[in-house]
């Protein structure tokens, strides 16, 4: 009988983490990212290739769920990158819109040349309102009201002064030479103490016309009596060419002088 040896029990060899489980779950994380499908679906198949090792290690290998989160991660990651990826196909590949097409020419606006600039011209009467010129005041009239009306009231708050009706055409280049003449010292010493009332002949043709005013030429001075109706008149034909070195004198000895019923200067 040979000697007796103690039995001891062999002690079960360490576990350890499948490697595997955790290269899954790195990639699967990865996945979530900008790369999709590229990570995920190596997590995928590392995470199934670890559990199935840990299972057949009896217990040598650990981290079945570690690779559970890699197969996790993997399909989200991978389903997320599908859909990233269709969704800038269908952008890139989308029909353009009339909003983002540019807008189409036409053959006639194309062909049509560029309008020329226009010219430099005087100054046009504003639509109505009151301008002062040193003791000289302009009233360009109020078209939505009766000519006969205004005038009146002009001529009533004006006492002491001389009243001026002047016609005026917007597209007469002598009108034009007037309004721009006015704020010379020349023409503010000629109409001194004067208000002269500018009346448009388009707007107020048919109560001109029953005053007896010219409307066939533009423009004409007509000097107003207590009452807004005309006395004296004075064309622009009195002085020549449209500057204040000839307008000036003229209207200064019309306005000074005394008025006789209709008596017309051309």
């Amino acid at each position: 009988m040979g000697p007796l040896h103690p039995h001891w029990p062999r002690r079960p060899p360490p576990s350890r983490t499948e490697p595997k489980a955790v290269v899954s779950l790195v990639l699967g994380l990865v996945s979530l990212g900008c790369v999709g499908p590229l990570a995920g679906l190596p997590a995928i198949v590392l995470g199934s290739l670890a559990r199935r090792d840990i299972d057949r290690s009896r217990g040598t290998l650990t981290g079945r769920a570690v690779a559970a989160g890699g197969i996790v991660s993997g399909l989200f990651g991978t389903g997320l990158g599908v859909v990233l990826a269709l969704w800038a196909m269908g952008a890139a590949f989308a029909p353009e819109t009339d909003e983002d097409a540019p807008p189409a020419i036409s053959a006639a606006t194309a062909a049509a040349p560029e309008p020329a600039p226009a010219l430099a011209t005087a100054p046009a009467p504003a639509k109505s309102g009151a301008h002062t010129y040193g003791s000289l005041e302009v009233i360009d009239l109020d078209e939505s009201r009766s000519l006969h009306a205004q005038l009146v009231e002009i001529v009533s708050r004006s006492r002491g002064r001389t009243v001026l009706l002047q016609t005026n055409a917007k597209a007469s280049a002598a009108c034009a030479a007037v309004a721009a003449a006015l704020p010379d010292e020349r023409m503010r010493r000629a109409l001194a103490d004067v208000t002269l009332v500018r009346v448009d002949i388009d707007e107020y043709e048919t109560e001109l016309a029953q005053m007896k005013v010219v409307t066939t030429t533009t423009p004409w001075f007509y000097k107003l009596d207590a009452k807004g109706e005309p006395t004296d008149a004075i064309s622009a034909d009195a002085w020549g060419a449209d500057d204040p070195e000839n307008m000036a004198p003229a209207l200064g000895k019309f306005v000074h002088r005394a008025s006789q019923r209709r008596r017309v200067v051309r």
